[in-house]
């Protein structure tokens, strides 16, 4: 069972929590008062000289959206019609936002002429549910894209032209699908969401503000590369599908490994931006929209989701570079998934293994022990860089025990006090990574 909203409180219940416990229970104030003690240490002014909207920025949440002004308009620019539906089952019938509407359960009878090319004008990922017997009027927006219908029961299958129309009405009558003629159609209308709803939905969008962690730091989407109303989304009754969201006729070598679906991304070139990250092998192909050009608007062509694609949902959390640590020792396995925890995805360092050695310096010593160190560290999913002992003296040219080291694939030389830093010592370890073009380290 999925809990939607489970019930919270903002500090819980401290009686129940410290119940069977020596302590004594707190009185809420008080961490009321550690919060605006935490504001006088980070602000360099008295509060009374801080305007109120900066008051009220430092006293949201951690993690806190908050949205830019007007409605998010859905679809704009599309035509839009309103068509009369009754389901005549026993049973109800959901329709998704990106089903192509003609081809949709036969026991739902409507114009399914008009209906051609079109899909319910509502937010991507919602679905109108037909309960038996119901009559209702559901607004229509015609597909983007392409203009390709694939799937459902291949009552369109081809390009929405107007020549193909008489054989998708032959295969309806044929399959015994409900067709009833409207003589009057209506113009749909534009349809809007909020700002809020539309975070919920699908994260913060342009101009919307997100607080960091529990800081001062407050980020502005500057950009946002989805098409509004063509968003991909997975799940049930979602967008990505086969035929919706989800390409058809496409092989694994056309489509990606796998998408992030509409992430906050910080990134140093890109600055702040929404959109959807693509993968394929190892690489990043591209960051924008994601999605089946055959029916959705502005769809990336390197960023196609097909029948070969994973996806991981990004709504409502922030995709950054991960972090390099340029000093770790190598002792154990278990720092991987510490590294990983933190967002660290590259460790430079050496060592191999719980030894005295490395406990103290960050030194893969020899050949032999830069091997094994690769070949051990080969599965783990995040980057590796291994530092060679450079503490050596050596007059006569390059020092072969550190170009042994070098060769045997160390991206540098760490010279440390404890192996004796000294300057004949450091003066060899500096040729040796001048000549190769490597990074010198010392401690």
């Amino acid at each position: 069972v999925c809990l939607h909203y489970p019930i919270r409180k903002k500090n819980g219940d401290l009686q129940l929590a410290l119940h069977g416990s020596f302590l004594p229970v707190p009185c809420h104030s008080v961490f009321e008062e550690k919060k605006s003690n935490l504001l006088l240490r980070t602000l360099p002014t008295y509060l009374e000289d801080v305007d109120e909207d900066a008051l009220s920025l430092l006293r949201t949440p951690p993690g806190e959206v908050i949205p830019g002004k007007g409605d998010v308009t859905l679809n704009s620019g599309r035509r839009m019609i309103i068509l009369k539906v009754v389901n005549t089952s026993d049973r109800p019938v959901q329709v998704g936002s990106h089903y192509h509407f003609t081809e949709t359960n036969k026991y739902l009878v409507f114009d399914r002429k008009k209906a051609y090319g079109m899909r319910l004008n509502i937010p991507a990922g919602t679905s109108v549910r037909f309960e038996p017997g119901d009559e209702r009027s559901v607004p229509l927006v015609e597909i983007a894209g392409f203009q390709i219908v694939r799937g459902g029961n291949n009552l369109c299958d081809g390009h929405v032209d107007i020549k193909n129309l008489p054989q998708v009405m032959k295969r309806v009558y044929t399959n015994g699908f409900g067709h009833r003629k409207q003589k009057t159609v209506e113009q749909g209308k534009p349809h809007t969401m909020t700002r809020a709803n539309y975070i919920c939905h699908f994260g913060p969008t342009f101009g919307d503000k997100v607080k960091l962690a529990d800081t001062c730091l407050v980020v502005e989407v500057e950009k946002d590369y989805t098409s509004y109303g063509d968003e991909v989304k997975f799940g049930g009754g979602k967008v990505i599908r086969d035929g919706m969201g989800q390409a058809s006729y496409r092989r694994s070598d056309e489509v990606l490994d796998v998408v992030i679906t509409n992430a906050l991304i910080i990134d140093a070139v890109l600055g702040i931006v929404k959109g959807d990250v693509g993968i394929k092998g190892n690489t990043i192909v591209g960051i924008g929209k994601s999605g089946n050009p055959d029916m959705m608007a502005g769809v990336d062509p390197c960023l196609v989701i097909g029948c070969g694609t994973e996806v991981v949902a990004g709504e409502g959390l922030i995709l950054t570079a991960g972090a390099i640590d340029t000093h770790v020792h190598y002792i154990c396995p278990q720092l991987v998934k510490q590294a990983i925890a933190g967002g660290i995805t590259t460790l430079i360092g050496g060592g191999s293994g719980p030894a005295a050695g490395t406990r103290a310096t960050t030194c893969s010593p020899g050949p032999d022990c830069i091997e094994n160190m690769m070949q051990s560290t080969d599965n783990m999913p995040v980057n590796f860089g291994f530092t060679g002992k450079g503490n050596t003296s050596y007059t006569q040219g390059l020092a072969p025990e550190l170009v042994s080291q070098v060769e045997a694939g160390a991206m540098g030389l760490k010279l440390h006090e404890d192996w004796a830093s000294t300057p004949a010592a450091i003066d060899a370890c500096l040729q040796v990574a001048d000549h190769y073009d490597i990074q010198a380290l010392i401690h």
